[in-house]
């Protein structure tokens, strides 16, 4: 199945600001992610993933890594974060609703700022906009 609508990720390092201090803003403090459906729990399974401490979120000992939003409100729709769990670095990532979309391990020097982030151009002044006014509230 295809998703609803059309999704861009942004890092960290290059921003907007806006866009991860509002991430950073909702996802403030500790939560226990949903881990539901069956791609998430297949991937758990999969990948021999320590689901208790993969699905509490810490937004202070966890590093967020990048962001995903929607290319047509310029709103973010999921986030991914680096914590290191059962001695092995893990990206973790969040969707709406503190769902737990899936979980990759990776290696310690994997930052993701691979080619399809965006880092200038109309989508990045637009979702500098709407997270700035957003923040603005």
């Amino acid at each position: 199945m295809s998703p609803r609508f059309e999704t861009a990720r942004f890092h960290v390092e290059s921003g907007p600001d806006s866009l991860f201090t509002r991430v950073r803003h909702i996802l403030s403090a500790p939560v226990r992610l949903k881990a539901h459906g069956t791609h998430v729990t297949e991937r758990l399974r999969q990948r021999d993933a320590p689901l208790d401490e993969l699905t509490r979120l810490d937004p202070e000992s966890w590093e967020l890594v990048s962001v995903e939003v929607r290319t047509d409100t310029g709103k973010w729709v999921k986030s991914a974060w680096r914590v290191r769990a059962d001695e092995r670095d893990w990206w973790v990532v969040v969707g709406l609703g503190n769902a737990l979309v899936t979980v990759i391990e990776v290696d310690p020097w994997r930052r993701g700022r691979g080619a399809g982030v965006i880092t200038a151009g109309p989508l990045y002044a637009l979702v500098d906009a709407v997270n700035t006014e957003l923040m603005r509230g």
